[in-house]
């Protein structure tokens, strides 16, 4: 497995990935918010995995990503899939404490 030691390159990385992902095409549609709002979910869990960052605040971020899914994926199938993603591998071996089905004493 790949060791990143350089705790500074990690956090550059993981903020140009989520800064860098942050301008929209102006005819975002259902496809985009779900690899969007799956793309920064999935970088949290890996950054928790790794230690990179709290489980609060992965956790934060988690949902947050699973909000802006919600606000802007519109067809309700297509935003239930992507919830329902938490809950299957390697999310869920990984970053089971992480899932918007917690409550937030775990």
């Amino acid at each position: 497995m790949l060791t990143i030691k350089n705790k500074n390159f990690t956090k550059i990385f993981l903020f140009s990935l989520i800064s860098g992902s942050l301008s929209t095409p102006v005819m975002a549609d259902d496809t985009y918010w779900f690899g969007y709002s799956w793309g920064g979910m999935s970088a949290a869990c890996t950054a928790y995995k790794f230690n990179q960052i709290s489980k609060e605040n992965a956790k934060y971020l988690v949902k947050s990503f699973l909000e802006i899914g919600e606000e802007n994926i519109y067809d309700r199938n297509t935003y239930l899939k992507l919830k329902n993603l938490q809950t299957q591998s390697p999310f869920k071996d990984d970053c089971s404490r992480l899932t918007s089905y917690w409550n937030d004493t775990n």
